[in-house]
């Protein structure tokens, strides 16, 4: 499961590169356009918007997986092994509750733009359901990558395997950040 939820997180941040692509491009063509032409030939600002929200929420899911998200690790590092893997996974597990909780409402907020039609208030008139429906799936994924993690880190525990729970959830060294820094260099190549 855990190479799975790698792999979506890993396509989903490939379609936010995309996204963020097409998003530099359309604001260069709206400067371009004002500057030469005095007139706005796309809402760029608007696209971008939306852009930079339903990345940040897909692009979560990429990060608990590669453990590249921002963790305080000042007690962390003074407890023995055994308590460091609790505190992680006490952290995946409130991770895990404040997507959901998240989720919860952006799913919310999906379905009343859904039912009343709401549009922006811009010369597009995007339908609001649209971009909050991909940004509420995202907070969705992302609480179900989260989980993954947490079963994986479990099973890992349940077996005593403390070096596997660390790989899942841990907080990631300076030496364990080069070496992946150079595998994934190396990959690329």
């Amino acid at each position: 499961m855990y190479k799975f939820a790698e792999r979506v997180s890993t396509w989903m941040a490939r379609i936010c590169g995309v996204a963020l692509l097409v998003s530099v491009a359309m604001i260069a063509i709206e400067v371009v356009s004002r500057k030469l032409l005095g007139i706005s030939v796309v809402n760029a600002d608007e696209v971008a918007g939306y852009v930079l929200a339903i990345t940040v929420t897909w692009g979560c899911s990429l990060a608990i997986v590669r453990r590249a998200h921002v963790r305080i690790d000042i007690l962390h590092a003074q407890l023995p092994r055994a308590g460091q893997a609790a505190l992680d996974l006490l952290a995946l597990v409130s991770l895990f509750a404040f997507a959901v909780f998240l989720a919860w409402f952006a799913t919310g907020l999906f379905g009343n733009s859904w039912r009343t039609g709401a549009v922006s208030n811009s010369q597009m008139q995007i339908p609001r359901w649209i971009p909050h429906g991909f940004w509420a799936a995202g907070l969705w994924i992302f609480g179900a990558v989260t989980a993954i993690l947490i079963a994986e880190n479990i099973r890992a525990l349940l077996r005593r395997d403390l070096t596997a729970a660390h790989e899942i959830a841990g907080v990631r060294g300076a030496q364990e950040e080069t070496d992946a820094e150079i595998r994934d260099a190396q990959e690329r190549r």
